[in-house]
């Protein structure tokens, strides 16, 4: 238990940063490093991504960092993942199974229930979930837990479920139209924050 709850430490790949910032880890997707305040994805914290649905294919932006988090010594964790998102992570190679654990929670034990205990642990490096209810008080918590276990947790919202107000550090919206897939950030309120880029990874 010890030493699953090591602080994860900087290797050549992750960016070191100024007092006061939050280190970040390349994402791996060409476009989205300059998008993000740390110039990648933060390796503690709450990042969520709000997508239409499945099918814009939110999940194809963290699988870089899957597979890099993959190589160290704790787990990569799925908490009750849609059919499509787990079929993608799944099938990517580069991506290490047998750091990859998948959990359903047991009826009547909520998924951010569980995604929250997982965050704080310490033997996850990196918890992707799909909510099932959508508060600020929730996003919340599990940022606190996510600190607590020097861990990252992604939540994948759909707009239609998605609130405006969110306690997540970092919040993204995915657009698809004809033109491509476009990405840009919001703010706590769910107000664009800044300009739009284009997604080719």
């Amino acid at each position: 238990m010890a030493a699953a709850k090591k602080l994860h430490h900087l290797n050549a790949w992750e960016r070191s940063t100024v007092p006061g910032q939050v280190a970040s880890v390349p994402t791996g997707v060409p476009g989205l490093d300059e998008l993000l305040p740390g110039g990648g994805w933060p390796q503690v914290g709450l990042v969520e991504i709000v997508s239409p649905d499945d099918y814009a294919d939110a999940t194809g932006l963290v699988l870089p960092l899957l597979a890099h988090l993959g190589v160290g010594d704790r787990w990569l964790g799925m908490v009750a993942p849609p059919c499509m998102p787990r079929t993608r992570i799944l099938q990517d190679s580069r991506i290490n199974p047998l750091r990859l654990q998948q959990i359903n929670p047991h009826a009547g034990r909520s998924d951010m229930w569980t995604m929250e205990y997982m965050l704080q642990d310490g033997h996850y490096r990196v918890v992707l979930g799909w909510p099932s209810c959508d508060t600020e008080l929730v996003a919340r918590r599990l940022a606190n837990a996510a600190v607590a276990g020097n861990s990252l947790g992604i939540l994948f919202r759909y707009e239609s479920f998605s609130r405006n107000v969110s306690g997540a550090g970092l919040r993204l919206k995915l657009e698809v139209n004809e033109t491509g897939k476009l990405l840009y950030r919001l703010n706590s309120r769910g107000e664009r924050q800044s300009d739009a880029v284009v997604i080719t990874g």
